[in-house]
C-alpha cells in the first residue's frame, strides 16, 4: 500500500469517527434539551442577529422555540449538514 493509499484510508477512519461522535453529540443534545439564546446562536454561526433571523425566514436555519431560544441539537444538526 502506497503513503498515498495509506493516508487516504486514514482520512475516511478519522471522517467515520467524526460523524459518529456528532451524532452522539446531537444525541445528548436532544436528550437534555439545552437551548441557545440568540446571542449564543450567532457567535456560534459567526452572523449578527439581522442574518440569522432572515436565514429562518428563507428556511436555511432552524427556527427558535416559542421562547426565543433554539435548540441546541437542531443548530447541532445544521452544522454537520453545513460541513457535508
Amino acid at each position: 500500500m502506497s503513503e498515498i493509499e495509506a493516508l487516504q484510508k486514514e482520512v475516511a477512519r478519522l471522517t467515520k469517527a467524526v460523524a459518529q461522535a456528532t451524532d452522539a453529540v446531537i444525541l445528548m443534545a436532544q436528550n437534555k434539551g439545552d437551548r441557545l439564546s440568540t446571542v449564543q446562536v450567532t457567535e456560534r454561526v459567526g452572523r449578527c442577529r439581522q442574518t440569522v433571523m432572515a436565514m429562518v425566514r428563507r428556511g436555511d436555519f432552524p427556527e427558535p422555540c416559542n421562547d426565543g431560544r433554539w435548540l441546541l441539537a437542531e443548530v447541532l444538526e445544521w452544522e454537520s449538514k453545513k460541513k457535508a
